[in-house]
């Protein structure tokens, strides 16, 4: 699941993800058109992989196993919603990362699941640029919500579908021999580490996702104990996206 996948790094991540043979890719963003246009995009990108699969056995990206029998409309999820907003749509959220197992009689009669989300990179992110005190009251909480409350809210909704996809397949025989793993990737920015100028929320933001990343690695391998989750930032230079590119100027 990535955040912010609609352009920028969030695309990008998708995209590569997608090469390395992901199973399902699922884009959420406030855009129901955006997130259709990227996902046209993501789609062909797929179409293209399995083609050079098909005609070259050592394509350097692996494509998705068992890809010829299966549609690439199946490998691509829409989820609108804002990941600032705290609002009723965090329970669907919660939905599209459970999974679980119906059983009878012992034996594993059908797996409901949305996506079973195993990777979770919080790439949404918005700056506004200006100085502080000319910086307007309403645009300081947009981005610290979104940059950051965003990705705690989105972290929080994984760690606890991953609880209650372990509570319901604890029937699973397989379940106990090795813990579920998770993967929280948070994009931060090089403006966490360094000085700016027209971008102290943002900034602030980004420093908060560095402390959100660090705790929640501490905090997850202490109290959940039969789930591996993982936490890492990624800290890029300046990409050219359309973000960088209204900064800049």
């Amino acid at each position: 699941m990535v955040t912010g996948g609609t352009s920028g790094i969030g695309f990008a991540i998708a995209e590569r993800f997608l090469q390395e043979g992901a199973s399902t890719i699922v884009l959420v963003g406030r855009s129901q058109t955006r997130l259709e246009e990227a996902a046209k995009k993501l789609e062909s990108l797929a179409v293209t992989v399995r083609e050079l699969a098909e005609s070259n056995d050592e394509v350097a990206t692996r494509a998705p196993e068992e890809d010829n029998q299966q549609s690439t409309q199946g490998k691509i999820r829409l989820l609108v919603g804002d990941v600032s907003d705290s609002g009723s749509w965090m329970r669907e959220l919660e939905k599209e990362m459970v999974s679980y197992l119906i059983y009878v009689n012992g034996t594993p009669l059908l797996t409901i699941f949305q996506a079973n989300v195993d990777i979770l990179v919080n790439a949404a992110g918005i700056s506004i640029s200006n100085i502080l005190p000319r910086s307007e009251l309403e645009d300081i909480s947009m981005i610290l919500r979104t940059n950051l409350e965003g990705a705690m809210l989105t972290s929080r909704a994984l760690m606890r579908a991953s609880i209650r996809s372990r509570i319901r397949n604890r029937s699973d025989p397989a379940v106990g021999t090795k813990p579920p793993s998770k993967c929280i990737i948070n994009v931060s920015s090089l403006l966490a580490l360094k000085g700016g100028t027209g971008a102290v929320p943002y900034a602030a933001s980004k420093a908060g996702l560095l402390g959100l990343t660090r705790s929640l690695a501490v905090e997850a391998s202490a109290s959940m104990k039969d789930i591996v989750i993982r936490s890492n930032a990624i800290v890029p230079g300046y990409i050219e996206t359309p973000m960088v590119a209204g900064m800049l100027v």
